[in-house]
């Protein structure tokens, strides 16, 4: 609900033209329908309203920020279409009591090939606040270069971090990742999802030893037995619970399961599922192994 749509609900009825006419459980629907920035003019009016907006949980469902042209900061909270802008203003958020997202989205505009319509260069840091400031559950980014999503990602305080979403950059930078695995919000994460790793080796594995989940797609210069290193690592994983992998490789299924050392049926076929022991544990890794066209698809689960 927008304040329209406040000022519609007020001329319906002449008898209520005052916010504090109206009855306490509709001023209770405005104030909860508001994102954080809006509330804060409730909060102006009197004391009784900054009660009632202030009696209200700051938790949101889902936030936007998006980097754009001209360097500028622009959000907005779950499906409300208004967007706020402004120096200095977003770390304020900070400052209200109890204030939570459940799921932030981070967004960049910014484009590496530039014309010369476009506006002087930029630079992410000028904008940003100095310190990790937003409580948020889930991360989900998708900028197009790696130090871009290094910097948005900083916005997130890393100890109330479970999730981060990391979509296809639009160059690689292969070097630049160790920056990224670094982060505390990387190391503090409980699943990750990468959806472009290219020109890696199955070592990269061992940076995500410390989560409980992952997904990622990999491509690089793999053999066959390289497999048998994949599973070997995730089974050293403490805390590992699934992941899924899919592998740009070319290789055909039945090479693999011979690298494995699973038996194969006869004839063509295009899945197995197989279940390793981990050695000195009574629990096993179970792979659900997809094969047939350009990628390998693998499902690891840890059974107890």
């Amino acid at each position: 609900m927008s304040m329209d749509t406040v000022k519609i609900i007020s001329l319906a009825d002449p008898e209520q033209k005052s916010l504090m006419n109206m009855p306490v459980s509709l001023i209770f629907k405005i104030a909860g329908s508001l994102d954080p920035v809006e509330r804060t003019v409730l909060r102006t009016v009197n004391k009784a309203i900054k009660n009632v907006a202030d009696s209200l949980p700051p938790v949101y469902e889902s936030m936007s920020i998006t980097w754009g042209r001209f360097n500028s900061l622009l959000w907005k909270f779950n499906k409300n279409p208004t967007k706020h802008s402004g120096k200095g203003k977003l770390e304020k958020l900070s400052k209200i009591p109890g204030f939570k997202v459940n799921n932030l989205r981070l967004r960049s505009n910014q484009r590496i090939s530039r014309t010369i319509f476009d506006p002087p260069e930029t630079k992410l840091c000028d904008v940003l606040p100095e310190d990790s400031f937003l409580n948020a559950k889930n991360v989900d980014i998708c900028v197009a270069t790696l130090n871009d999503a290094i910097q948005l990602l900083s916005i997130a305080k890393p100890g109330d971090l479970e999730s981060i979403r990391l979509w296809p950059l639009q160059s690689s930078e292969r070097e630049h990742f160790s920056r990224f695995f670094e982060t505390e919000q990387f190391k503090k994460a409980k699943n990750v999802e990468i959806l472009s790793l290219q020109g890696f080796n199955p070592e990269v594995l061992l940076n995500f030893s410390h989560l409980e989940s992952f997904k990622i797609k990999l491509s690089g210069d793999f053999v066959e037995e390289d497999f048998l290193r994949i599973r070997e690592m995730i089974s050293k994983f403490e805390k590992f619970e699934k992941c899924e992998q899919r592998i740009v490789s070319g290789f055909q299924l039945r090479n693999i399961c011979e690298a494995l050392g699973i038996k194969t049926p006869g004839g063509t076929f295009k899945s197995i599922t197989h279940r390793y022991q981990i050695p000195g544990s009574k629990k096993c890794l179970e792979f659900k192994i997809d094969g047939g066209g350009p990628n390998i698809l693998m499902k690891i689960v840890r059974i107890r």
